[in-house]
C-alpha cells in the first residue's frame, strides 16, 4: 500500500513538472503557461497541447506586460520604473526561453528583446530608489536608515555603482544596526569560577548565526575600540546562584545466575566424555556515586538611553555527575559482559567545581541562545 502511495505521488510530481501550460493559460497566468509549454516542448517537440498553449500564451503574456507598463506610467507611482524593470525582464526571459527551444522557434521566428527599454527603465528605476534612500536618510531613525539601506541596494542592483551608492550603503547599514554591548558575566563568589567560556560561546553563537543582520554584538572592549559610546542596548547575564551538593552513594545488591553453563565433564562407560551443564550463581553489588550541581542564570536586556529593562528571564540549570562500579562474590560466569566490565571499574573522584560549572551551563546555553535569537529577530 505504501509503495502504491509513493508511486502515485511520484507520478503526480512528474506530470506537474511536464505540464503543457494549458491549465496555467486557463487561469490567466500567461507567463507560467509559456514557460511550462516551452519546457514540455523541449522534451516532446510534437506535443499538440503544448504547441496550442504557447501559440496563445506568449502573445497574451507580451500584451499583458505591455498593458502593465502603460498603466504604471499613467498612474505615475513612486516606483513605477522599478515595476517596469520587472515587466521587461520577464518579457526578455520568455523570449530567451523560446529562442532555446527549436519547436517554438518555428512558431515565433522573430523574437523581440526589449534591451534598450530595459536599460532605460533600470536607469530611471535606480534614480527612484536612490531618491527614496536620500529621503529616508533625512528621517534619521533606525527604521528609516534600514529603508535607505535597501533602497540604495536596489539602486545599485539596477545600475551597479550608481552615483555614490557604494559609499552610502555601508553608512546606512551602520546606522540601521542595533548595537548591543554584552557585559561580562558575574558568577557567585563561593567558588573560584570563571564564565568566560560561556560568554564566548554566547557571543560566537550570536555573531556567527545571526538571526538578524541589523543587530551587532560587542564586548565592552570591542565597543570602545569601535568608538561606540552610546549603544542601543546592554545585555547583562548573571549567575544568581550556583551550588554543588553533597556526594551521594547508592548501593544495590542483586543475585544473578545463568543457566546451561558447562561446569565439568563426565566419562561414559564407553569412554566418551560429555559436558555437564548446571546453573551458576553470584551476588552482584553495584555502586553509584552522584554529585549534583545547579544554579540559575539571570538574563536582562536594558535600553541604554532610557535606562529601562526591556526584558528579563531566568534560566535554571542542573548537572548530575556520576560514576558507577561494582563487585561480586561467586562464579563470574553468572555475570554478563556489561556486569563484568562494571566490576572491573574503579571509583573516580568528582570533577573540580570549575568543570562542574562548565557542564551545568551546557543546557542553559541552548535555552539562552534560543531566547536571544527569538528576541533579536524582531529587530
Amino acid at each position: 500500500m505504501v509503495r502504491v502511495i509513493v508511486f502515485s505521488i511520484l507520478i503526480g510530481l512528474l506530470l506537474s513538472s511536464c505540464s503543457t501550460g494549458k491549465k496555467a493559460l486557463e487561469k490567466g497566468d500567461y507567463y507560467t503557461a509559456t514557460l511550462q509549454a516551452v519546457h514540455r516542448l523541449r522534451n516532446r517537440p510534437t506535443s499538440k497541447k503544448a504547441l496550442n498553449a504557447i501559440k496563445d500564451s506568449y502573445p497574451m503574456a507580451l500584451k499583458y506586460y505591455k498593458d502593465k507598463i502603460d498603466y504604471a506610467l499613467k498612474i505615475n507611482s513612486q516606483f513605477k520604473y522599478s515595476e517596469i524593470v520587472d515587466y521587461y525582464e520577464k518579457m526578455n526571459r520568455l523570449s530567451d526561453e523560446i529562442s532555446r527551444c527549436p519547436a517554438t522557434l518555428n512558431i515565433f521566428p522573430n523574437l523581440n528583446y526589449y534591451t534598450s527599454e530595459l536599460a532605460q527603465a533600470r536607469a530611471f528605476g535606480a534614480e527612484e530608489q536612490y531618491s527614496a534612500g536620500l529621503s529616508s536618510e533625512k528621517e534619521n531613525t533606525r527604521a528609516s536608515w534600514k529603508e535607505a539601506y535597501f533602497y540604495f541596494l536596489k539602486a545599485d542592483q539596477f545600475v551597479p555603482g550608481y552615483k555614490d551608492v557604494k559609499e552610502r550603503i555601508p553608512i546606512a547599514k551602520y546606522n540601521a544596526t542595533l548595537k548591543v554591548i554584552v557585559e561580562q558575566i558575574t558568577v557567585p563568589k563561593n567558588y573560584q569560577l570563571t564564565a568566560d567560556f560561556f560568554l564566548n560561546q554566547i557571543i560566537e553563537s550570536l555573531t556567527q548565526n545571526r538571526p538578524n543582520e541589523f543587530v551587532a554584538y560587542y564586548s565592552p572592549e570591542s565597543a570602545q575600540n569601535a568608538g561606540i559610546k552610546t549603544p542601543d542596548q546592554v545585555l547583562e547575564m548573571n549567575f544568581d546562584e550556583f551550588t554543588i551538593g553533597q556526594v551521594y552513594d547508592k548501593e544495590i545488591i542483586a543475585d544473578v545466575s545463568r543457566d546451561s553453563v558447562v561446569v565439568g565433564t563426565v566419562t561414559l562407560p564407553n569412554g566418551k566424555k560429555i559436558n555437564v551443564y548446571n546453573t551458576v550463581k553470584a551476588k552482584l553489588t553495584t555502586y553509584r556515586r552522584e554529585l549534583t550541581s545547579k544554579g540559575v542564570l539571570d538574563v536582562t536586556i536594558v535600553d541604554f538611553l532610557l535606562n529601562s529593562v526591556l526584558v528579563e528571564r531566568k534560566f535554571p540549570g542542573q548537572y548530575v555527575w556520576f560514576t558507577e562500579w561494582g563487585s561480586f562474590n561467586g562464579d563470574e560466569r553468572a555475570l554478563s559482559k556489561e556486569q563484568l566490565a562494571l566490576c572491573n571499574k574503579k571509583p573516580i573522584p568528582p570533577p573540580d567545581p570549575q568543570q562542574l560549572f562548565v557542564e551545568f551551563t551546557k543546557p542553559i546555553y541552548n535555552q539562552v541562545t534560543s531566547f536571544l535569537r527569538a528576541f533579536y529577530n524582531t529587530y
